[in-house]
């Protein structure tokens, strides 16, 4: 009974891993394809060269434009 039930949660594990593969590679890029707002935002974060991955941008320029603009504007 113990090796069934390893097995089973074994089977629940290996299928959600699955779906959540499916769900990252599959569904959202076909998502951001098909959605007008979210193509053009991906379209301007590869032109940029915009990681959005990452959660500081210090090493990207509009990030020293924006802080100057708020410099100066404070």
């Amino acid at each position: 009974m113990a090796v069934e039930n390893k097995k089973s949660r074994l089977r629940r594990f290996l299928f959600a891993c699955a779906a959540v593969i499916a769900f990252v590679y599959g569904f959202l890029p076909w998502l951001t394809q098909s959605l007008s707002p979210l193509r053009q935002m991906q379209q301007h974060l590869q032109e940029t060269g915009i990681d959005p991955s990452r959660y500081y941008y210090t090493d990207v320029e509009q990030v020293s434009e924006a802080e100057a603009y708020l410099r100066e504007r404070l």
